[in-house]
């Protein structure tokens, strides 16, 4: 071969292999399925095979087995249409998540195979991680709760025909193992549905929650989806499938973390974290209270007594204001309103307003104060420690104070009916005759909304639970309150009744005869009379003068000398009923030349007009505990299981 032959030779073989070089990645590539995928902004690589595409979410597998996500519509164009094309016949069911990085890390959940082939379940606790938001309340309007200059007048709205939507009962999945137990309920009546939560905190230390949601209209339910951790549903969005939910574990400040949570198939989807109290540590940053106010309002408050209303899904604070320590709002049946009470005044805020459109005073202090609409909106009521407290939310009449003594009631209160209190998750309290009617025992959450009371159950690692939903009270605690109103061995009071009235407890002895006189004529019209050798003893007070701040809308701080006007009904030395007043104006209304100062120090006298107008109730039970039957603490008792109340 001449020179000039082989030189062509040799420089066609470099040719060829520089050829074969630049193009066996590309084939190797192609047979492994590696290739390299940008963002469509060109900032982000990533070498990765293709492995699923749905709902929008490009999953790819890195080299070293890492899962990926990234939307469809942020890769670039080219890799648009690569994943569209491998797409076709594939069948996962990838998670949608937004992070800052275009290409997100995603945890595993492939199913594996044992040694006979067949699928072993997945880990269901495994998830991705929620993307955890940073929050700023001081960035939220700081309003402050004070008395208005108007009186108590609050227009109530119509309530819907809660007899178009009768919710049904649906079952919920056995139990996982022993150590798994309710964590809660999180009803909405606008989406129809019920999400109910469980955990273990065994064997796993971290533990393992999952999250089933209802169809209250059929009566169905979803199948149960696991994320890690022990959280409790609180609130669930208008569309049915976004849940907020809580961490939940024990001791203070262990409840302080907020998810929202999506199923999907049988993994829960973890879309966004945040802390809405992180300014603050142990107990005064846990979350007591949640609701949904619309689709794009999520209210929350902490046991410190912060109410903050959030920008949702933003997760942006919109406004907030402060309780008292323990205060638990609750949320109007139209939710647009907030009831409150701040320990020493009651009152409502406007959701759309951002404002207190209502407030007044309460006669005593309240300790750890729960507050609930009736289904109608009619009335509020509130659980402060040891009493139930009932309101006229059109007017702020106060219209009932109970006390409840030997009953455990703190923590929780459910208007179940315009008539009837839920207390402490199992009292049925009667407030027209004032009567501890009904007890309600095995059930592991419980809520009232909207006129239904859903009790949710659990029947042992076996056999199916159930959310029940019930009108109480029930059939037979009806009957049985209609027999006890004509049984004169119940109660301490009645008609008839003969009631020693004692005002040794009033002071200004000028004052006595005056409320003698008008306790025997509130006793007459109860159908009882007064005389020295009653069964029973009606002790008048009044207590006072103890110096207190007060506060007005627009109008600073005063200080005045507070009189506290008491009643209780006394039978074998043990306290039946109580009502009180105080002198405190709730709202003050100035006549021309007269002066917010002026007025107060004109009041500061005891109210004795109270023992004029006060009512007292028609019947008492004896206030001694165990009357029941099987000693229990009311006229009757139910326990509460997955087929029903029995």
């Amino acid at each position: 071969m001449r020179p000039q032959q082989l030189r062509t030779c040799l420089a066609w073989v470099v040719v060829l292999m520089i050829l074969w070089g630049a193009s066996a990645p590309s084939v190797h590539a192609a047979e492994s399925g590696f290739r390299t995928w940008s963002d469509s902004k060109g900032k982000s690589k990533i070498k990765a095979k293709f492995l699923s595409l749905e709902n929008g979410v490009v999953t790819l597998e890195k080299e070293d087995g890492t899962e990926v996500e990234i939307e469809l519509k942020k890769l670039g164009a080219a890799d648009q249409q690569a994943a569209r094309d491998a797409a076709k016949g594939d069948d996962d069911n990838p998670f949608k998540s937004k992070e800052s990085d275009s290409f997100k890390p995603k945890g595993k959940a492939k199913a594996k195979k044992s040694k006979s082939g067949a699928e072993k379940p997945v880990d269901e606790s495994e998830n991705d991680e929620a993307t955890e938001i940073k929050v700023n309340l001081s960035a939220a309007e700081q309003i402050t709760l004070a008395t208005t200059s108007e009186p108590w007048k609050v227009e109530i709205p119509a309530t819907e025909d809660v007899a178009e939507f009768k919710p049904k009962t649906a079952p919920l999945p056995p139990k996982t193992n022993f150590f798994e137990g309710i964590k809660g309920i999180a009803v909405n009546l606008t989406a129809k549905k019920a999400a109910v939560g469980f955990a273990v905190g065994e064997p796993k230390p971290a533990g393992t929650t999952r999250l089933v949601i209802c169809d209250l209209s059929t009566g169905k339910s979803s199948k149960p989806a696991a994320g890690p951790g022990q959280l409790a549903p609180l609130a669930l969005h208008d569309d049915g499938k976004q849940v907020v939910m809580r961490r939940d574990e024990f001791g203070f400040g262990n409840q302080d973390r907020l998810e929202v949570w999506t199923l999907k198939g049988a993994r829960a989807a973890r879309k966004v974290s945040w802390n809405p109290y992180d300014e603050v540590q142990g107990a005064p940053r846990d979350v007591l209270w949640a609701e949904f106010l619309d689709a794009e309002t999520l209210a929350t408050s902490s046991r410190a007594g912060k109410v903050v209303l959030w920008k949702f899904p933003e997760i942006e604070p919109i406004c907030t204001f402060g309780l008292t320590d323990g205060a638990v709002p609750g949320l109007s049946p139209d939710r647009k309103l907030i009831a409150y009470c701040n320990g020493s005044e009651v009152g409502l805020f406007d959701v759309t307003k951002r404002e207190v459109i209502a407030q007044q005073s309460v006669s005593e202090k309240m300790q750890w104060p729960y507050m609930a609409f009736s289904p109608s909106g009619k009335r509020l009521a509130c659980i402060a420690f040891d009493k139930i407290l009932v309101w006229e939310t059109a007017t702020g009449k106060l219209l009932r104070n109970i006390p409840a003594a030997g009953l455990n009631i703190h923590g929780a209160i459910d208007f179940a009916d315009d008539g009837f209190v839920l207390a402490g998750g199992k009292y049925l309290i009667d407030l027209e005759n004032q009567l501890k009617l009904w007890t309600y025992e095995g059930q592991e959450k419980v809520c009232s909304v909207g006129g239904t009371t859903f009790f949710a159950t659990t029947d042992g690692e076996q056999k199916a639970g159930a959310l029940i939903a019930a009108r109480i009270p029930h059939a037979a605690a009806t009957d049985l309150l209609k027999k006890a109103l004509t049984d004169p061995s119940l109660f301490v009071l009645r008609a008839g009744t003969n009631v020693k009235v004692n005002v040794s407890g009033i002071r200004d002895v000028s004052q006595r005869a005056h409320v003698l006189d008008a306790m025997t004529k509130r006793l007459q019209a109860i159908g009882c009379s007064a005389g020295p050798a009653g069964s029973i003893e009606l002790l008048a007070i009044v207590d006072g003068p103890k110096e207190r701040t007060v506060s007005f809308f627009s109008s600073g701080d005063y200080k005045m000398q507070e009189y506290i006007a008491k009643i209780q009904f006394i039978y074998e030395g043990q306290p039946a009923w109580e009502a009180s007043s105080t002198n405190v104006p709730g709202v003050v209304s100035l006549k021309k030349g007269e002066n917010i100062g002026s007025v107060l120090k004109e009041r500061e006298k005891p109210d004795y007009g109270f023992f004029d107008r006060v009512e007292l109730p028609r019947f008492l039970q004896k206030p001694a505990g165990g009357q029941g039957p099987n000693r229990s603490l009311t006229l009757g008792q139910s326990r509460v299981g997955s087929g029903g109340i029995k």
